[in-house]
């Protein structure tokens, strides 16, 4: 904006010393910049952000609220600005970084992960129909095998989705399952 070029670059940081490796190399592939400014989220709980010699607040932060305005984990991103001549002001730079940061997450493919929980139940071989279609119904998956005395399955569920799935599938059962594990 204004003359300064900024550049945004992404990427998918499974851990901290991931991001801090991809922030050290962005720093050195644009060692002549200006600023690389960036923020990064682990988990809800490990985040980082620095504005890298611009005003505070106007660039880490502006960044890492993107990331979050599109609600991403395990990600990485820099904006690196070439100063090109013209003050742009605090509220400037905010609008700045923050409006690279949104368009590069806009543009990049993103992949949508579930942290599954299991569920282990028991069941008999009257009920298997049943138990499929609540199984699809909630998102799941299953992997069941059969034994003797009917069958067995290990159920990967949404976290939010589990208590109503064992809901339904013991009043849609009548009680006939037997929930072996939850975790």
């Amino acid at each position: 904006m204004k003359s300064s070029i900024f550049i945004g670059t992404l990427t998918h940081a499974r851990h901290k010393d991931d991001a801090e490796l991809f922030i050290e190399n962005i720093r050195r592939e644009f060692h002549d910049a200006t600023h690389n400014c960036f923020g990064y989220r682990i988990d809800p709980d490990e985040f980082r952000y620095s504005d890298d010699g611009e005003p505070s607040g106007t660039a880490g932060k502006p960044i890492l609220a993107m990331i979050d305005k599109h609600q991403l984990q395990q990600v990485a991103l820099t904006v690196t600005r070439y100063f090109g001549g013209t003050k742009l002001g605090t509220g400037g730079l905010i609008r700045a970084y923050g409006d690279c940061a949104d368009q590069l997450i806009e543009q990049a493919p993103t992949i949508k992960r579930v942290n599954y929980q299991i569920v282990t139940i028991s069941y008999g071989f009257d009920q298997i129909s049943k138990v499929q279609h609540l199984v699809h119904k909630y998102g799941a998956q299953i992997s069941e095998d059969a034994t003797p005395g009917g069958m067995k399955a290990r159920i990967s569920i949404p976290p939010l989705k589990k208590q109503p799935f064992l809901t339904e599938v013991i009043n849609l059962t009548s009680g006939k399952i037997k929930i072996l594990s939850e975790n």
